[in-house]
């Protein structure tokens, strides 16, 4: 029996991620603040920078598993993040995609992409109760 290890891959892999198998980790790099709640609302800017004022408090690594890949499964983790870091909006600075390819003579081949997102968590400074 050969082994098959580009199929037990995506067999482990399936195990181990399903549901889209996202996360995302906050970087601490400004000041700290109190937590919102995990739902609270955060703004997400793509294409431009905000023209209200803020300060930046850190750093967001999102990136989701190989069966999810798109911003719509990553950025519900980043948002969470960004509350409990007690921020109020998310620059986004990339984004990219890896993709993994696995398999050999007799094995098939098996490739996996995954997305990878950086952001970086701001706090307005003008900020008021109702933010």
């Amino acid at each position: 029996m050969r082994c098959q290890s580009g199929r037990w891959l995506v067999a482990l892999a399936l195990l181990t991620c399903t549901g889209g198998c996202s996360s995302a980790k906050f970087i601490q790099t400004g000041s700290t603040h109190s937590p919102r709640a995990e739902d609270c609302h955060i703004e997400v800017f793509s294409s431009k920078t905000p023209a209200r004022a803020y300060e930046e408090i850190g750093i967001l690594e999102g990136e989701t598993g190989p069966f999810g890949h798109s911003l719509e499964k990553v950025l519900p983790k980043m948002k969470a993040e960004a509350c409990s870091a007690g921020g109020d909006a998310i620059i986004l600075t990339s984004r990219d995609r890896t993709m993994h390819v696995t398999g050999g003579k007799n094995t098939g081949v098996t490739s996996l992409e995954e997305l990878n997102v950086t952001g970086t968590v701001i706090r307005w400074t003008d900020r008021t109760d109702a933010d």
